[in-house]
């Protein structure tokens, strides 16, 4: 299904993986939000830069006095400023820079959470469609069961307390699949949320999310650590700091700029182009009180002071980020070991529930035997619909940890 810009989802098509990136792409406002701060952060940037060009100034002024015969004044001229050396204003561009680093590695961040979520989000839809399907097989063995357990009890070689239970054991699948339904809307509205859709849709989604191996612990945890967002933004968040130590040191510095100007005045239009004025000289500024030195110990300290801070948060970042990597992969691995053992139980349920179902019909085997065999059939198969689940969850996490589960751009 291929799905263009501005266009939604056609609710009579299943939609597949790809078709839920690209629709969280287009639509999820939390990535739009990030992409237009990333926007605003360049063009902050881009025009810091204005602070180093020079500053051009064209004038034209008319004025008229009655106090003299000659009254009328035409002035015109034009002036240049450059600032020769201000490390404030270069500050300022490196500190515009390092906010439009935080930003890139925000919406890195932004678009890596919203792939884990919308995984998730799929996985839990995918599963609820075939959690209904298995409910409703459920509902046809329960069936089928309380009609023979009915019959027998009629016939008289079954008790009444054993057909009560049968029959309300049929009450709970139907109560089962009906949560069923339920339960598929509301992971439906999860999606819809996922990808950015204003409007409740009915999603119906297709295809199978294959599970990979999580394969062996990496034996350098560290070099994963510069692909994780997280990372990636405390270390923006660090340079940040940097730019703002440097700034605050700049009132250290003096302040350095060339003026060049050229005016001419006569009493007409005309004649105040005749004889310009040429004027030029440099100046040197240097505050001592009021944001000078004195006030420059105080913001250098703090200054470092901050970035002492996000150095340290740069530290617990990065050793969390070991601690979330080895868990994940302890976790996948767990669901993964814990799904094989759960298709195993389920075969063999489904195995001997057939060969229960031959003997109690043969009357070799009890009802409560019977009922036991058919009711751990049951948990076998929602268990197993969850062991998928969880071992789709946990390898969703496993890739967020690693930081290579890729992005919704």
């Amino acid at each position: 299904m291929s799905l263009g810009f501005g266009q939604t989802p056609n609710t009579n098509a299943p939609l597949t993986w790809s078709d839920c990136v690209s629709l969280a792409s287009r639509y999820n406002p939390d990535l739009a939000a990030a992409r237009n701060s990333l926007e605003s952060s360049r063009a902050s940037y881009f025009g810091s830069y204005n602070g180093l060009c020079p500053q051009i100034t064209l004038s034209n002024s008319y004025s008229d006095s009655n106090a003299s015969n000659d009254s009328e004044n035409w002035q015109v001229g034009g002036s240049v400023r450059l600032n020769l050396f201000n490390r404030s204003q270069i500050y300022s561009i490196k500190s515009s820079r390092a906010f439009t680093a935080q930003s890139e590695a925000n919406l890195k961040q932004t678009s890596a959470a919203l792939r884990f979520n919308l995984r998730v989000a799929f996985a839990q839809l995918l599963f609820a469609q075939k959690n209904i399907e298995v409910s409703q097989s459920i509902v046809n063995m329960r069936q089928q069961e309380a009609q023979l357990v009915t019959l027998r009890y009629n016939s008289g070689t079954e008790f009444k307390g054993n057909m009560l239970r049968a029959n309300a054991q049929f009450l709970q699948a139907k109560a089962d699949l009906d949560k069923s339904v339920r339960d598929l809307r509301t992971v439906q509205r999860v999606l819809n949320r996922q990808l950015g859709l204003d409007e409740f849709t009915v999603i119906i989604v297709t295809n199978t999310l294959e599970i990979q191996e999580p394969g062996d612990l990496p034996k350098d945890e560290q070099s994963l650590l510069n692909s994780r967002p997280d990372v990636v933004l405390q270390e923006a968040q660090v340079e940040s700091a940097q730019a703002g130590l440097g700034q605050s040191k700049s009132a250290l510095w003096p302040n350095l700029s060339a003026n060049y100007s050229q005016s001419s005045s006569g009493g007409s239009e005309s004649s105040s182009f005749n004889s310009f004025q040429p004027n030029w000289g440099l100046t040197l500024n240097y505050p001592l009180f009021g944001g000078g030195p004195t006030a420059a110990y105080y913001a250098i300290s703090a200054a470092k002071n901050n970035l002492e801070k996000e150095n340290q948060n740069l530290r617990s970042v990065r050793a969390q980020a070991v601690v979330d990597i080895e868990t994940a992969w302890s976790n996948f691995s767990n669901a993964i070991d814990q799904l094989k053992v759960q298709s195993e139980l389920l075969t063999a349920s489904r195995t001997r529930y057939d060969e229960a179902n031959i003997r109690y019909d043969s009357g070799l085997m009890t009802y409560d035997n019977w009922e036991i065999i058919s009711t751990d059939r049951v948990s076998q198969e929602h268990q197993t619909i969850q062991a998928q689940l969880n071992a789709l969850v946990a390898e969703a996490s496993w890739a967020k940890a690693k930081g290579m589960q890729g992005s919704v751009k």
